[in-house]
């Protein structure tokens, strides 16, 4: 019985220790209720964000056996964060002039009582194939071990400012990837 026991207790500590799979690790950062990713809708506008550990950002690059984007070769590991920020305009909207005016004077990340606007912005442009607007959004800041925002300004769309909160622990929780 008691070797019964201690079995299941190894087995269990082996389990819990070898962490999950790059495509499990992806998942879990995409799944809106792990806190990474938000939605919110203002006015006719529908505003994604996903928070990106430089982790992820890796393991998308070799799953898609391609680059994202070239803003995965300048993140520095732990010293940035990284966003993909989506506008989901509405269909009937034709002119997307306001769109490419969005830049990196649009964004901030706060920390505490800190503030740090975008260091780099790229915007994917889709040739109106879909309604999605899609920025890569870089901030080259050290982490404060903190609560943090992201906040778009809202200018160019007259919407006011968007902002999404997130939390330290949420990010705390990131799973161990297998090797």
């Amino acid at each position: 019985m008691m070797k019964n026991i201690l079995s299941l207790m190894i087995l269990i500590l082996l389990c819990s220790c070898s962490g999950v799979s790059p495509a499990e690790y992806v998942k879990w950062v995409e799944d809106e209720e792990n806190g990474l990713r938000k939605t919110k809708t203002v006015g006719e506008y529908e505003f994604n964000i996903q928070y990106c550990p430089s982790s992820y950002l890796e393991i998308k690059r070799k799953l898609d056996k391609r680059d994202m984007s070239p803003d995965t070769e300048i993140i520095d590991g732990d010293s940035a964060f990284s966003f993909v920020f989506r506008i989901i305009r509405p269909a009937e909207l034709a002119d997307r002039a306001a769109f490419q005016l969005i830049n990196e004077e649009n964004f901030r990340l706060v920390q505490g009582g800190d503030t740090c606007r975008s260091d780099l912005v790229l915007y994917e442009n889709n040739f109106n194939i879909s309604p999605f607007e899609s920025y890569s959004v870089l901030f080259d800041s050290k982490s404060h071990n903190c609560d943090f925002r992201f906040v778009y300004d809202g200018l160019a769309l007259g919407t006011g400012p968007i902002i999404f909160s997130f939390k330290q622990k949420d990010v705390e929780r990131l799973p161990q990837i297998s090797n």
